[in-house]
This record gives structure tokens, sequence and C-alpha cells, in this order.
């Protein structure tokens, strides 16, 4: 091949990448269930996506986080998950090697009663950067 051509193929690339990461492709979802956080600041959307997710009988869904003032979309996941739940916790203190040490978790937006499966159920409170600016990429 020659040096024109790696080029084309290069530049393809990079127009496929760019299509991946700066466009939003989460699926919007249905039956949507909605619920706002005691204080009023933010707003939590679960919705359903499919059936039977990845084989295992899970249920696929998308938990979005609003600001509740504004309406502006903070974050957006993809969970997959046997038993979801839309849920708020203030966050949890708890010991990993009965008492000697203990480990914390702030305040999040749950949407999965228990591990779901892979060990992240949630957003948390306030959103990080990263889930604020993958939330701000336009949709297609």
């Amino acid at each position: 091949m020659s040096a024109t051509k790696y080029k084309w193929v290069g530049v393809a690339l990079l127009v496929i990448a760019a299509y991946f990461v700066l466009f939003n492709h989460n699926p919007q979802g249905t039956r949507c269930e909605r619920s706002v956080f005691s204080e009023h600041t933010y707003t939590a959307e679960l919705c359903f996506v499919k059936f039977g997710a990845y084989r295992s009988g899970n249920m696929e869904y998308v938990g979005r986080l609003f600001d509740s003032k504004t309406g502006t979309l903070l974050a957006e996941r993809v969970f997959v998950t046997p038993t979801p739940e839309l849920s708020w916790s203030s966050g949890v203190k708890y010991s990993l090697d009965g008492g000697l040490s203990y480990q914390t978790t702030g305040p999040s937006v749950e949407f999965s009663r228990g591990d779901g499966g892979a060990g992240n159920t949630g957003i948390p409170l306030p959103p990080s950067m990263w889930d604020r600016i993958k939330a701000m990429r336009p949709r297609l």
C-alpha cells in the first residue's frame, strides 16, 4: 500500500473514532421512572432498554441524572441488572476486615438493588467531571 493510501486509512479511522467519542449513542429507553432527590437538587430517571442483556437473563436499563432546576442532563450510564430499582443513598460507612478499617461511599443515586452483577450500580452525587463531560455530547 502506498503512503497516500495509509494516510486515507488513518483519516478514516480517526473520523470513525471521533464519531463514537463525540456523540452520545446510549439508547433512549422506554417505560421510564422518575424520582426527585429530597433536597430537590437532582432528578433521576431509569428507563428500560432490553431484556436478556449479555445472554444472562438480566435487563438492560439506562440511568440518567438531571439538575432539577434547569433540567440539564448531568450524567447518563447504561446498567445491566436483574433487579432494577431507582433509589437515593445518603452514603454508607462499612468495614471489610471486621472493624479494623472503614471505607466510605458518598451520596449517590442507585439504579439497582444489590450488586447488579458488575459492581457499578449508581452515579455519585455530585456526578464526576467525566460524567458531566460525557453528558454534554450531542445525541444522534
